[in-house]
């Protein structure tokens, strides 16, 4: 038996505890936890906002392995379609930045681990005008991706893979401060997503190395299902790979990972952003069995570049769709990481 077989059987065995995998896994070298949302003020506003926290690890062989914790934070206005966001990176020296069983931290940037349920987030951007305090509480129901939360990301490389699961429809509260004003939140459901993969694989192929890249999606429509569309991009010209999950209003889920299930087209022209002059597909049409969304942004400049955390330039915005097969509508949030700035026409 190869030694790629004996890694994918030993990690079958693999299984989650809750509230414990809520934090991070000092096994494991990349990890992240992330939250997204819509979310409305006292006032009549919407917002969407996202609030990742990174663990890297790094490994020289030896007995020192030192650890990295980037977080990256952002708020969408989605009445004015502004957006604004803030980055940080910290390491453990002084107890800036850690990780325990009930919390996860970096600098400004807080996760609190209440129980199985309930989550307290809190960001504050260096500059003091952009901050988030929420409250989100769950129903019970978390979503497990893949194989008893084994995630394999291609079929080609099977051992490209993730622990994952998710957390959507936390329900939401708190206040946040931004464009001069603080705002009360009074409801919005928050999406959690938590990845975590890496484990002694310096010779093996990995989410983190190569030139790869992907199209992610998660979904909530207006009858209670939940949606997750994952389109995994490799170089060479190969094909990309389209994996989702579904979890239907009554609590069970269905994988899709065979290939043709799923149809995850681009829609349109690009955007190019005026910032890095990167191009991006904000348009979408996912066609599943049972059903099809067309996927569009609430506006198109929610570009984050963590070039000085972690090395990343990508697109992720709250995004709506529509359901033109079963008359339905829904509120997510769009990834888009691994596409390009295109070469200054000296550089050809």
């Amino acid at each position: 038996m190869n030694r790629i077989k004996i890694l994918i059987l030993s990690l079958l065995f693999f299984h989650f505890s809750f509230p414990k995998d809520h934090s991070f896994h000092s096994d494991f070298g990349l990890e992240w936890c992330y939250f997204v949302g819509h979310i409305e003020s006292d006032t009549g506003n919407v917002y969407g906002y996202e609030l990742s926290f990174f663990r890297l690890k790094f490994s020289d062989g030896s007995d020192w392995n030192p650890e990295v914790y980037p977080v990256h934070f952002a708020i969408s206005d989605f009445s004015s379609k502004k957006y604004r966001n803030s980055q940080a990176i910290k390491r453990t020296i002084g107890g800036i930045a850690g990780f325990s069983e009930k919390a996860i931290f970096s600098g400004t940037y807080r996760l609190e681990i209440i129980s199985k349920d309930k989550f307290h987030i809190q960001a504050q951007s260096k500059s003091k005008d952009l901050s988030l305090d929420l409250e989100l509480e769950g129903n019970g129901k978390i979503l497990v991706h893949g194989k008893d939360g084994l995630s394999i990301k291609s079929n080609r490389n099977p051992n490209i893979f993730s622990y994952y699961y998710s957390y959507p429809r936390l329900k939401t509260k708190g206040n946040l401060f931004v464009n001069g004003k603080r705002e009360i939140i009074v409801s919005g459901n928050s999406w959690m997503d938590h990845e975590w993969s890496e484990k002694n694989s310096k010779s093996i192929p990995t989410l983190a190395r190569g030139e790869t890249g992907w199209d992610w999606i998660c979904l909530s429509d207006n009858s209670g299902g939940d949606y997750v569309f994952f389109r995994f991009r490799e170089s060479g010209g190969l094909t990309p790979e389209i994996f989702g999950t579904y979890r239907n209003p009554e609590g069970n889920t269905t994988t899709w990972k065979e290939p043709g299930q799923i149809q995850m087209e681009t829609v349109g022209s690009f955007w190019k952003s005026p910032a890095t002059k990167i191009e991006y597909p904000l348009h979408w049409n996912i066609k599943y069995p049972g059903g099809e969304w067309n996927v569009f942004p609430i506006f198109n400049e929610q570009e984050f570049d963590g070039s000085k955390t972690t090395s990343t330039i990508y697109w992720e915005g709250g995004v709506e769709a529509i359901d033109p097969i079963q008359k339905k509508s829904a509120k997510g949030y769009l990834e888009l990481k691994g596409y390009k700035k295109p070469k200054e026409w000296w550089e050809f």
